[in-house]
């Protein structure tokens, strides 16, 4: 049994990203012709390691909304959905944007995104 529980890290934010190409164009890497990738402002603000995009899911809504509703489906919920929303609801935290990183992506210092406000990290059982 690993004593490591994986983690997923919440970010947040409302405003800043008009559209999904937008978003994707802050989080998601390009890559030269060479095919060498080029990290992200994301990658490269939070110290972003073990990259694995299918561990990465994102919502994008046309208005701002509570946390639970740009989350609603997202992968194993049920074992810290409510925790960050329970955060989020402490903040008053409305968001029309929201994303949310899996292990094995390994973040070393997630509150310094720019452009998203980080919830928190909380265990996450699966994956």
């Amino acid at each position: 049994m690993s004593d490591s529980v994986p983690m997923v890290h919440v970010f947040a934010c409302s405003g800043r990203f008009a559209s999904w190409e937008a978003l994707q164009a802050y989080l998601a890497p390009t890559y030269t012709e060479d095919g060498d990738e080029v990290p992200s402002p994301f990658f490269l603000e939070t110290g972003l390691t073990q990259y694995e995009p299918a561990c990465f899911e994102s919502a994008l809504l046309p208005s701002p909304a509570p946390l639970a509703q740009l989350l609603d489906g997202v992968s194993y919920g049920d074992s810290w959905l409510a925790l960050a929303c329970a955060d989020a609801d402490g903040k008053k935290l409305l968001a029309d944007t929201c994303v949310c990183v899996f292990a094995p992506n390994q973040l070393a210092h997630p509150q310094r995104s720019s452009l998203l406000h980080y919830v928190g990290s909380y265990a996450c059982d699966g994956g």
